[in-house]
């Protein structure tokens, strides 16, 4: 997967992570109405990525909150001393690296 197809698949995540959260700053709860795409986001990363590349992912976007399109600067990922998984383009750099993702370009 390029990057530019890898972004642009995280950038529409993104975009309905922010249109679900605007809902619900108005009192609109549409998180369990949206709960089963969620799964469906998953179920189709996961025959994208390897086991480990889908925890990375997983990690990256929810726990990093790469999902809101702005990541937590406190929470890092390091191999070796150096830190990893900054943004988007270094967590591609580094599933593509590391052969996470199962079918290479």
């Amino acid at each position: 997967m390029t990057l530019e197809e890898f972004k642009s698949t995280v950038d529409l995540m993104t975009s309905h992570h922010i249109k679900v959260s605007r809902a619900y700053d108005l009192n609109i709860d549409l998180i369990d109405f949206c709960d089963t795409q969620g799964k469906l986001i998953n179920v189709l990363w996961s025959h994208i990525l390897t086991v480990d590349g889908l925890d990375w992912f997983n990690w990256f976007m929810y726990e990093k909150d790469g999902i809101s399109g702005k990541v937590r600067n406190d929470l890092r990922a390091y191999n070796n001393k150096k830190e990893i998984l900054k943004d988007l383009k270094g967590l591609h750099t580094f599933l593509t690296v590391n052969k996470y993702f199962k079918v290479n370009d």
